[in-house]
């Protein structure tokens, strides 16, 4: 008899939300984390001075309320100790040079108004992306959160009518020709394109002008939220509602080998020799480039599968971040209600977004970079001693440096004469004697926290057509399973992508449906 009847390789949130959705479906559940910490990308340290809790990697929670399977756990992981801040009101800044900023309010009215002060048509061209995203909510939040359909069906339904084929049009521009086309304002400009490229997309990228459609209405129809006492806070709920019903969370427990018989899937090996086994599924959270290259028996895998695995695109670029503590918040020159917004996203014009990625693809380290800063504890006081505050900033860089240099080396250095510099153009008060301690965080030091942020790359893969949705990880296998019977996938590289989305209550879903416990929604 096996010991569980599910097993999951890797505490990252989605694969503790996968464990959650079957545990509470009367599943024996066990997950098995190499760290010392649960959450994967979804994590809380204490890296600067004792009392100052930082997000490491992802940490403002939007799409996560957009999934109605995470929606029935909220009041149960709320029962275990999962509090969300809200965003009531400003939820993300964006500072200029020039005149006020633009601040993105929870209310879109509020949001066009602080657009008008830089281009009324631009405000009204928004509004109207916004009012669009009525017709398309219901059919976004299920491709979302299911299985991705085939490729062929959104053109098939599309391609009837002039209008179908004017959004297909749309749907197939380049962040940058989607901004260009519809926007005027450069300061404006410069908000969109750099709000679109945010996940990860290249601006000259074909294809993802569906983004815009996505990303302007959903931030205020769901809103943005924080957990009390840092992102952790998620999967820790998880792990809680496993083991309430009956489950095990173990940390420190690497997974040496998935254990494979006869084409099924039976269990895992840990890396003490322990093995575990399961008698309904199998499932991966971690990176395939791990499971699948790192974690098979040689000849378990043929080789079409394994060129599939060895062609996978980890990312297309790393990032460098800080984590400060500081004395007190940053106070933004261009208004003092920027100072209310607790996140910001600062770019210069559209050309510099454009030479930073230029920059990227030669290898050179962004001269001028855009920057996001986050400083949660104007939201959450509870993230730093009394009347303390931090801070995270980061920007795209290179995973590798043309010069032959090794951001090991430089990062510390690029982060202060670069980036922090950056910072200081639009602050008055980012001196040296308002941080008290600082940790800087480049894309090998990541690797090295979690493997499974490859090269310090935080969206489970790069988000490129040929790797998204129906493709995503690979062609014949974007259904959440494997190459044997039961084994399953979970994590940011299986569809939508890295997000905080407790997207692994989709693979949840596909193994409550095959073993019968659950009816197929379609």
């Amino acid at each position: 008899m096996a010991d569980y009847d599910v097993v999951i390789a890797g505490g990252g949130h989605n694969g503790l939300a996968c464990g959650a959705v079957l545990a509470k479906e009367g599943l024996s559940v066990l997950v098995a984390e190499r760290g010392k910490w649960l959450g994967g990308g979804v994590v809380t340290r204490e890296v600067t001075l004792p009392g100052f809790k930082h997000d490491m990697y992802g940490s403002s929670h939007v799409w996560i309320h957009a999934n109605a399977e995470f929606a029935k756990l909220l009041p149960e992981l709320e029962e275990l100790g999962l509090k969300y801040h809200w965003a009531n009101d400003h939820i993300t800044g964006h500072p200029f040079k020039q005149g006020p900023g633009i601040i993105v309010y929870k209310d879109v009215d509020k949001t066009v108004a602080s657009i008008a002060q830089y281009s009324e048509k631009d405000a009204r061209r928004y509004k109207e992306i916004y009012d669009g995203f009525v017709d398309i909510k219901d059919g976004f939040i299920t491709s979302f959160f299911s299985p991705p359909a085939p490729p062929s069906y959104l053109p098939a339904v599309m391609e009837n009518s002039e209008e179908g084929l004017e959004m297909l049009r749309n749907y197939a521009l380049s962040p940058l020709d989607f901004t260009l086309e519809n926007f005027e304002n450069e300061f404006v400009r410069s908000f969109i394109l750099g709000w679109a490229t945010a996940p990860g997309i290249n601006p000259l990228q074909e294809g993802r002008g569906e983004m815009f459609y996505i990303m302007i209405p959903a931030i205020h129809v769901y809103g943005e939220s924080i957990p009390e006492g840092g992102t952790m806070q998620l999967p820790l709920a998880f792990a809680k509602m496993i083991e309430r019903y009956g489950g095990r969370v173990l940390t420190e427990s690497p997974v040496k080998r998935f254990i494979v018989e006869d084409g099924e899937a039976k269990g895992i090996e840990l890396e003490n020799g322990q093995k575990i086994m399961a008698n309904k599924a199998v499932v991966t959270n971690l990176n395939p480039k791990l499971t699948y290259l790192e974690m098979m028996e040689d000849g378990v895998l043929d080789e079409k599968f394994l060129r599939k695995v060895r062609n996978y695109n980890p990312g297309d670029f790393t990032i460098v971040r800080a984590h400060y503590a500081l004395n007190e918040p940053p106070k933004y020159k261009c208004s003092e209600e920027m100072n209310q917004t607790p996140f910001q996203r600062i770019f210069g014009s559209v050309e510099d977004i454009k030479r930073q990625y230029a920059e990227m693809s030669m290898g050179i380290a962004p001269t001028n970079p855009f920057l996001w800063v986050a400083c949660w504890t104007l939201v959450d006081p509870s993230r730093a001693p009394d009347g303390k505050h931090t801070l995270i900033m980061d920007t795209f860089v290179p995973i590798e440096l043309a010069n032959g240099e090794h951001w090991d080396d430089v990062g510390q250095d690029y982060m202060v004469n670069v980036e922090l510099e950056k910072l200081r153009e639009y602050t008055t008060n980012m001196t040296d004697d308002n941080i008290l301690a600082a940790y800087v965080d480049t894309g090998p030091s990541m690797e090295r926290d979690n493997p499974c942020l490859v090269n310090g790359t935080t969206t489970g893969g790069a988000m490129r057509m040929s790797q998204s949705g129906f493709l995503r990880p690979f062609p014949g296998y974007s259904q959440y399973r494997g190459p044997f019977e039961k084994f399953y996938m979970t994590g940011p590289y299986t569809h939508p992508g890295g997000a905080i989305s407790a997207a692994g209550t989709i693979t949840a879903n596909v193994i409550l449906e095959e073993i019968g416990i659950r009816e197929p929604e379609f």
